[in-house]
């Protein structure tokens, strides 16, 4: 059976550190990543509007070299796409698994997602954020990929 690879992306907003303050607009980032029992993707950070052409060029560069090197034997991707990105997919060779759009409990990334929104980070600007999903990102290893997958 093909291995299962498990991606989402999320938003992580930064907020400054006063009590009961939160800004009218506070800075947004979203993250792109990757889970599966054999690790993890590289992670990619954006702000701005996802258009099928960034998802596509996000998985260009995450994805598939994650594939190439970790599932020669074989993998299936869980995502909901459009049909562009299908297309791409079909193209890249990326054997997926259409998932309905928000279904967190098919989801095992959700977990390290809520795990890097409740840690300890507090940012007070943009590159602090960046830096701290960064260094949460490095600290998921295979172990930890597996025990969020295997979470009932």
């Amino acid at each position: 059976m093909p291995s299962l690879l498990h991606a989402k992306i999320t938003d992580i907003y930064l907020f400054m550190h006063f009590p009961f303050y939160r800004p009218k607009h506070p800075t947004k980032l979203h993250v792109w990543a990757d889970i599966s029992k054999r690790g993890r993707t590289g992670v990619c950070i954006f702000d701005g509007v996802m258009k099928k052409e960034l998802y596509t060029e996000i998985l260009g560069k995450t994805l598939v070299p994650f594939l190439q090197m970790t599932f020669r034997d074989g993998h299936k991707f869980m995502q909901h796409v459009s049909g562009h990105t299908q297309n791409w997919m079909t193209k890249s060779n990326i054997n997926w698994w259409r998932t309905p759009p928000e279904l967190p409990d098919l989801n095992p990334v959700e977990n390290l997602w809520h795990e890097l929104k409740d840690s300890s980070m507090k940012p007070r600007h943009k590159d602090e954020l960046v830096k701290g999903i960064i260094d949460f990102w490095k600290t998921v290893d295979q172990r930890k990929c597996t025990k969020c997958i295997n979470h009932p």
